[in-house]
């Protein structure tokens, strides 16, 4: 009676399943049938992170995908084609970015749509609309890490050579002059003063004589002599001191001379290094001229720059799975990993928690006196966490994957469908505990956008038996829920409970 009702229950749920597949199949054949979009084209000078399939938006929404990328043959540039859907008009001005979605390396495409109009020369001009084949011309790339350091690496010697130079300039020859200059003119300011003092009282005197009578004129004519020779007198001395300040300028200038014949030293000893080195010899010669270290040198820094790239562009997507088994009337729990160093390459790294047990069979060989030699086969169940480790390909909807399956070799196979909304997955490992192979078949479908998944299906199809409950394998029906995020989400989760934590820890 219980195998009747199980082979009912199973006939159900795949009619379900099969009416499912077709209301979806119909929805989404009509909806591509009528949005399948137009395509356009823009040039990139590095493609790197955008692949097929990669998202483009506007203002925050999706409206298309990367549909193929070629090497333009005329400009040397990335070709990329874009498919963009009906209802989204773009127009001559419009422009794309290429933008970093994460940090681990995912790029997508933003769009700005441009306007139907324009103003030149002060009118209103009408902007043609892009059609199918069109080419995005107004392309925007972000500034790599690569560039970025070449640049610096090509400034800081000439930052270095400047620098010294201007220390050299100002520790010697030029703050020698400054030095003299200043002490010459410290010496000479209070003569200069008191000489434009004299003169001074000698125009008022003679301003005087012009107001003042004979007599007047006759003692100041005799006091202008007075005056004469005592002017004389402060010529002479004057002399004398400006004749000291001569000396003392010629003997700076001698200085100077002495520093730039050092200086002509210094650098007749530079042009002779230099020449060593040019002909390679010494460390740095042999460096700078031997075609062996320089190439040694690009094949570091090429492997360098393939492990960064390689770093960059991988991505993670983190699975929580829960699956109620029917007649074990258990639940069945997986936590995954999948690590994507390409778009259509991965790693699958999972821990199972299963209520049933790891089963695990042992022949036993033994000697009666009634029976003479036998054999016995038994088979233990340890409850214990399986892993999965399996590597993982893609050839357009279809994906294989090989490697461990629940602690045991297996493969397995996944059938993409209606833009990856739909999964049919089947796997096929254990084949040593049980008679045959355990074959689990199992379907997701997208509740929520591409984050939460219905599963169903069914588990060990062909080592089928009639004790329901016990631990081991044996046929079953599951259901259940399937939770997945991004690296993305992950970076989102961090960011903000780290701060919710960081509060409630500081109050």
């Amino acid at each position: 009676m219980r195998r009747s009702l199980a082979g009912l229950t199973v006939g159900a749920l795949a009619l379900v399943v099969l009416v499912t597949t077709y209301l979806l199949f119909q929805y989404t054949s009509k909806k591509i049938a009528g949005g399948g979009g137009y395509r356009v084209h823009a040039l990139f000078r590095n493609a790197i992170g955008v692949y097929e399939r990669t998202r483009v938006l506007s203002a925050g929404l999706r409206v298309g995908q990367v549909e193929e990328r070629v090497l333009d043959q005329e400009s040397g540039k990335a070709k990329v084609f874009l498919r963009i859907m009906p209802e989204i008009k773009l127009f001559e001005n419009a422009a794309i970015a290429k933008k970093a979605a994460s940090l681990l390396g995912e790029y997508y495409l933003e769009i700005d749509p441009g306007s139907p109009f324009t103003v030149r020369d002060s009118q209103r001009v009408a902007v043609r609309e892009l059609h199918e084949g069109d080419e995005i011309k107004i392309v925007t790339e972000p500034v790599e890490m690569g560039e970025i350091m070449n640049s610096v690496g090509e400034t800081l010697p000439i930052l270095r050579d400047i620098l010294a130079d201007v220390k050299t300039l100002t520790a010697g020859p030029i703050k020698d002059i400054a030095n003299n200059a200043n002490q010459l003119l410290e010496r000479n300011s209070v003569i200069v003063e008191r000489l434009l003092g004299r003169i001074d009282d000698i125009a008022a005197t003679v301003q005087g004589i012009t107001r003042s009578e004979a007599d007047d004129v006759r003692v100041t004519l005799h006091n202008a002599r007075e005056i004469t020779e005592g002017i004389k007198g402060l010529v002479g001395t004057t002399q004398g001191q400006v004749s000291g300040a001569g000396q003392d300028l010629r003997s700076s200038l001698q200085k100077l001379q002495s520093s730039i014949d050092s200086l002509d030293k210094s650098l007749r000893n530079v042009d002779k290094i230099t020449g060593r080195m040019a002909e390679g010899e010494g460390t740095v010669g042999h460096l700078l001229t031997d075609e062996t270290v320089a190439k040694n040198l690009d094949n570091i820094t090429d492997d360098i720059s393939g492990i960064t790239r390689g770093v960059s562009r991988l991505q993670a997507i983190v699975g929580l799975r829960t699956e109620y088994n029917y007649m074990a009337h258990n639940f069945k729990n997986y936590v995954s990993v999948q690590l994507y160093p390409r778009p259509d390459k991965f790693y699958l790294i999972e821990f199972v928690d299963d209520p049933r047990g790891y089963r695990n069979a042992q022949s036993v060989v033994g000697y009666s006196s009634d029976r003479g030699a036998y054999s016995s086969e038994q088979i233990t169940t340890t409850e214990k966490l399986r892993f999965t480790f399996m590597f993982g390909k893609r050839w357009g909807p279809f994906q294989g994957r090989f490697g461990i399956k629940e602690s045991t070799g297996g493969i397995g196979g996944d059938l993409f469908l209606f833009n990856d909304h739909l999964m049919l997955s089947t796997d096929i490992f254990d084949t040593r505990s049980n008679q045959y192979p355990r074959v689990t078949a199992r379907g997701y479908l997208a509740l929520y956008k591409k984050y939460l998944y219905l599963v169903g299906g069914v588990d060990d199809v062909l080592n089928y038996t009639r004790t329901q409950g016990t631990a081991g394998g044996f046929f079953d029906l599951f259901f259940g829920l399937q939770l997945v995020f991004n690296d993305q989400d992950l970076k989102t989760f961090l960011l903000f409970g780290g701060g919710a934590a960081a509060g409630g820890a500081s109050k």
